[in-house]
């Protein structure tokens, strides 16, 4: 990321090219405190370090900063093709949807105590293929978001 704010050039993100900075950091640069590529990390780590980043859109925001792709739709592809060698239709709106079916699965979890809805003592059920297929959807997701994003095409 440094490295693109170091440089004006087309191939920077149009999010990145247009993203505002607070006075405060401005003035810093100006002063001669800290670079411009440092202000601009120091501003992003700042505003993104308190976001949990669970929601598909979230991520595309916070991925518009460091590239123009489709990522959700490429990765769509890339998993259709690398782990079921293209005999699925997931598409773009499936993943984002897979992808947040299982963060609000981590979620009621994490802070409902599974608990099913209206029910003080009953669980929804858990088995661990149930659980192993989130871990495998979330590392396809992981690794397809990072082939997308070294992909120089």
């Amino acid at each position: 990321m440094a490295e693109l704010a170091a440089k004006d050039s087309p191939d920077m993100p149009h999010q990145l090219r247009v993203y505002e900075l607070p006075l405060h950091r401005v003035e810093a640069v100006q002063r001669g405190d800290v670079t411009l590529p440092e202000a601009v990390v120091e501003h992003l780590r700042d505003k993104l370090a308190p976001q949990s980043l669970q929601h598909p859109g979230k991520i595309s925001e916070a991925l518009k900063l460091v590239t123009d792709k489709k990522v959700w739709y490429l990765s769509a592809g890339w998993i259709n093709a690398t782990f079921f060698q293209g005999r699925t239709s997931l598409n773009e709106k499936t993943l984002r949807s897979r992808y947040l079916e299982i963060t609000q699965r981590r979620n009621k979890i994490a802070h409902d105590a599974d608990l099913i809805d209206g029910d003080l003592k009953q669980r929804r059920p858990i088995d661990e293929a149930g659980v192993s297929d989130a871990i495998d959807w979330i590392e396809r997701i992981a690794l397809a978001i990072a082939h997308v994003l070294d992909d120089e095409g």
